[in-house]
């Protein structure tokens, strides 16, 4: 099987304009059914994508100082997060307050352009795609189709058809 037998089409997939807010990206993500969105210039080119993990960061921009640390351990004790949490001052407001400040923030300024690693081609096989996701790859992937892209790939579609596959072995015994 390959990517593009199991990817989510550009078409199909949310978008929102680099000029939007993240309030816009709010209503989005509630009304689409998927947790990430792409981001189109004004030529609907794809500019990136906006993920959960880009949304938190915008609203507490402090975990930009955490991620550029060079952490000790990748032990992640109760004491040692608290610690992390303080020296941050992560989460210091209500998150009343950081989501209503945060309803204003650019777009632009909270996605990210996947890095060249980050992306995948349509031709390529699932188990190179489910490779990706677990080293670490970030999700999702970027899709690629002749150097355009044409969709993206989740690591829960992939985890849905591996526990499809796994069925099937299951009720052939």
């Amino acid at each position: 099987m390959k990517i593009k037998d199991l990817m989510i089409p550009v078409d199909d997939y949310l978008t929102l304009g680099i000029e939007a807010t993240l309030g816009d990206a709010a209503e989005t993500l509630r009304k689409g059914g998927h947790r990430d969105i792409l981001v189109v210039d004004g030529n609907g080119a794809f500019a990136g994508v906006l993920t959960m993990m880009d949304i938190i960061t915008a609203l507490e921009p402090n975990y930009k100082k955490l991620f550029k640390k060079d952490l000790d351990s990748d032990i992640l004790s109760n004491r040692y997060v608290a610690e992390q949490f303080k020296e941050f001052n992560l989460w210091s407001d209500t998150l009343t307050n950081i989501c209503a400040r945060g309803v204003g923030i650019s777009v632009k300024d909270a996605m990210h352009v996947p890095a060249d690693n980050h992306y995948i081609n349509e031709d390529d096989s699932i188990e190179t795609g489910l490779h990706m996701f677990m080293v670490g790859t970030p999700q999702p992937l970027i899709v690629r189709s002749n150097g355009k892209v044409s969709g993206l790939l989740r690591m829960s579609d992939v985890f849905n058809e591996l526990i499809g596959r796994m069925h099937t072995c299951a009720m052939s015994e």
